[in-house]
């Protein structure tokens, strides 16, 4: 990552971060994200700029959710495609930044084009992660 963020706005791929029993749970259609995510009426996805920060944040040694995480890679084509119900993705300013939220379930089996498994490491406790596409 750079020190500097490019603009979150034209990327390319969105991630989602899952902790296991979230992907466990996780259907292969009609998905409206996690427990958070309906709370919230969105699913909320992270540039690969971002997504550091967003482990960070969220799912730090203290946050209870576990040594392993999944990322899973949205490229924002998909969400072009012919749906029988609209999968609307809107960048939303949050914490001096715009974040990428989808309003309207997806199809993971069809969008999500990969997945990885991050373990927590280090002195610190952080995730490391792997190659990531802006």
């Amino acid at each position: 990552m750079t020190n500097q963020q490019r603009d979150p706005t034209a990327c390319t791929v969105l991630y989602k971060i899952l902790t296991p029993a979230e992907v466990d749970a996780m259907p292969p259609t009609g998905w409206t994200g996690t427990s958070l995510d309906r709370k919230d009426g969105f699913i909320h996805l992270s540039s690969a700029d971002q997504l550091p920060g967003t482990l960070e944040r969220f799912f730090g040694p203290s946050s209870g959710v576990g040594d392993v995480l999944h990322i899973y890679a949205l490229p924002r084509s998909q969400l072009d495609r012919q749906r029988d119900v609209p999968a609307r993705l809107q960048f939303d300013p949050a914490i001096g930044t715009f974040f990428g939220h989808i309003y309207g379930p997806i199809d993971p089996s069809i969008d999500f084009a990969s997945s990885q498994e991050i373990r927590r490491d280090g002195p610190n406790g952080t995730f490391t992660l792997g190659s990531l596409t802006f």
